[in-house]
């Protein structure tokens, strides 16, 4: 890290922890190399006004061609795909199907494109998939299987499989199909079986075909099927706002010269109204969770299936994948280990994806409109109002902008061997594209230190009760429309994710006029004013002058007499509280949406009554947000592949 003798040493690490967050990586290694090779080098780039002259002048320095940029990643392995399909076949002999699931998964995403492996392994895992009754997935694996050149003779089997699952749904006419057709197959290949084997097949043919036909078309095995619902993002509150319809009607962007832009109620907001729902502009999962959520909506992985190409991601499935592969994945894919050998923070990784999934069309079309703005809100297209978020460049320090420059030409360097310009140039030349891309690299990793959110899923250890519970980080994005939010340390929203979209919900009752706020990580009821604003201070660069701060709000348990609004009327407070408890009893009960019709009636009540801060009322708004994470993205802590109850396994590991 490049230190500033000038500021203080907690902004400083926490401004570089946005850049490289791995110290081991080469980045900090190179960094010095090129600082101790070049004189006055990161001095000199104050000289430079633009953020593309930053760029070019970094990129000419001496020792930056010592940065190789060369395909780093996870390669595939037909030996050790075949080890573990054998090692699923052995786990699915004594019918442990998830352990069987984990095996050929394993397998498929090692196996190289073509290999036979990945077919055989995704068909058998397809079975396994069946018994565990997870039967979209099996649907989906045996399409798989059959798009990969799964052998003629032995496709009969995918089909009298695909049959029994349409039967388990219900549906009379695709079971009909697929038990014809595994019967026609079976026929066609004939010769290829033992006259034993062929009776055999025909016989279960005949009775699948016939229990398809029948009437009542009922399943031949007793399968429970596991129904994973998925969650769907609510509509907004009243109506969407005119100009951004992102936003509910109910609030507007405004501009103040002290605060910057920010979030107004344009009409009374109650709680529990849907303020924003806004898809991300980009995101990145974290590299521990690449094993376990899609890497393109983050949804979590119960069947894998892998990129072509490396063995370093997971998608959930063959739509996800190719729209990966549309975008940023083509781009990246054998970089992954380059840009994690750098040691490159989330926040670093999610600059550069912001470029790799649009083309570079997209951004030239752009160019004359990217002269930055920090006062409008209206822009044209969602790429200008993330360009013209706040990046804070006006108070950034020397040493900080020349790392930050450097940065850019180190992803930019990578970028221009993973073939995303079309006009060639050698390695250590830069065309006017590219200067112009790493001067968007630059700009973004500078707004993104103040812009980005991270992304959820909630984490459950109950299927009938809510708690225990607790937000389980996975990924990082940014939304422009929701970043106009500014701090406060009492929140007055709640922000939770439906896979990587994020949905902003209000806490508590905004009047016309007021300012809506969100929470950057410190609230007035778990830290003291001293400690929120030393951790502001150092990660966001402001002095927070919220209420909680101004009047010098006390920790919770601290807040039990009510500051009355008008009068006293302790009988409706009394009454107010009890709906209060009743919503928390909901909630240990697993009964959501009477614990939020509870305690927003609650909440809106008290803030009629009495001003905050109280402690009924902060813990009240504390459940309601533990309400709105399970509106959002849920995984249950008892096992990704879901238990069939139906399962009698022998294997002692498994509950």
């Amino acid at each position: 890290m490049l230190k500033c003798s000038s500021v203080d040493a907690r902004r400083q690490t926490c401004s570089w922890q946005t850049l490289q967050s791995e110290e081991r990586g080469l980045f900090s290694s190179w960094l010095a190399e090129v600082v101790k090779s070049n004189t006055r080098a990161v001095e000199d780039i104050n000289q430079f006004t633009s953020d593309e002259e930053k760029v070019l002048y970094c990129a000419t320095l001496n020792k930056v061609n010592h940065f190789i940029v060369e395909p780093v990643f996870k390669k595939k392995d037909p030996v050790l795909a075949k080890q573990k399909r054998e090692e699923g076949n052995a786990a699915f002999q004594k019918k442990w199907y998830r352990q069987a699931v984990m095996m050929y998964s394993v397998s498929v995403i090692k196996s190289p494109p073509g290999d036979e492996t990945f077919a055989y392994s995704v068909a058998n895992r397809s079975a396994c998939l069946y018994y565990l009754g997870e039967i979209s997935l099996c649907i989906a694996d045996i399409k798989l299987a059959l798009a990969s050149n799964y052998p003629n003779q032995l496709q009969y089997k995918l089909f009298e499989r695909l049959a029994k699952c349409y039967l388990l749904l219900k549906d009379k006419e695709n079971a009909i199909k697929s038990a014809a057709t595994a019967k026609k197959i079976l026929e066609k290949n004939k010769s290829k079986f033992s006259k034993e084997k062929y009776a055999s097949a025909s016989k279960q043919l005949i009775k699948l075909a016939t229990a398809a036909s029948s009437k009542e078309a009922a399943a031949l095995d007793n399968i429970e099927i596991v129904d994973e619902q998925k969650a769907q993002a609510p509509k907004i509150s009243s109506k969407p706002n005119k100009r951004m319809h992102e936003f509910s009607s109910l609030i507007k962007v405004d501009y103040d010269e002290k605060v910057g832009r920010h979030v107004r109620a344009e009409k009374t907001v109650k709680a529990g109204d849907t303020l924003v729902v806004e898809e991300a502009f980009a995101s990145v999962l974290y590299w521990d969770k690449q094993g376990t959520n899609c890497d393109f909506c983050f949804a979590k992985l119960r069947s894998v299936v892998p990129c072509p190409e490396c063995a370093g991601v997971g998608f959930c499935s063959t739509e996800c994948r190719d729209q990966a592969f549309k975008s940023y994945h083509r781009y990246e894919c054998r970089y992954q280990g380059l840009i994690q050998g750098l040691g490159t923070s989330a926040l670093a990784r999610l600059a550069l994806r912001i470029i790799t999934s649009r083309p570079l069309d997209f951004f030239k079309k752009q160019r004359n409109s990217l002269n930055v703005d920090n006062m409008s809100s209206d822009f044209k297209t969602p790429y200008l109002a993330l360009f013209n978020l706040v990046g804070l460049d006006e108070v950034r320090w020397t040493e900080d902008t020349f790392a930050r420059s450097l940065m850019a030409v180190a992803l930019l360097k990578i970028l221009k061997e993973t073939k995303y310009f079309p006009d060639k140039s050698d390695a250590e030349t830069f065309t006017d594209d590219e200067i112009f891309i790493g001067s968007l690299l630059y700009r973004h990793l500078c707004l993104l230190q103040f812009n980005a959110h991270e992304v959820y899923e909630f984490l459950r250890g109950d299927r009938a009760k809510i708690k225990p519970c607790k937000n389980n980080l996975i990924g990082l994005a940014v939304y422009p429309r929701a970043s106009y939010f500014n701090h406060s340390c009492h929140p007055q929203i709640a922000r939770f994710n439906i896979g990587n979209k994020l949905v902003v919900k209000s806490l508590v009752r905004v009047e016309k006029g007021s300012e809506v706020s969100d929470n950057y990580g410190q609230v007035y009821y778990f830290k003291t004013a001293e400690e929120r604003q030393r951790e502001l201070s150092a990660r966001y660069w402001f002095q927070c002058q919220c209420r909680a701060c101004t009047e010098d709000w006390p920790l919770l348990g601290k807040s039990k007499e009510p500051r009355w609004r008008g009068e006293a009327d302790a009988g409706n407070l009394d009454f107010l509280e009890s709906l209060y408890t009743c919503g928390a009893d909901f909630i240990e009960n697993g009964q959501r949406e009477e614990a939020i019709s509870n305690l927003v009636e609650s909440i809106d009540g008290l803030y009629g009554l009495i001003d905050p801060p109280y402690d009924a009322l902060t813990r009240a708004e504390d459940k309601l947000r533990t309400c709105f994470n399970d509106l959002g993205t849920v995984v249950f802590s008892d096992s990704l592949l879901k238990v069939n109850p139906n399962e009698k396994s022998s294997n002692p590991m498994v509950s």
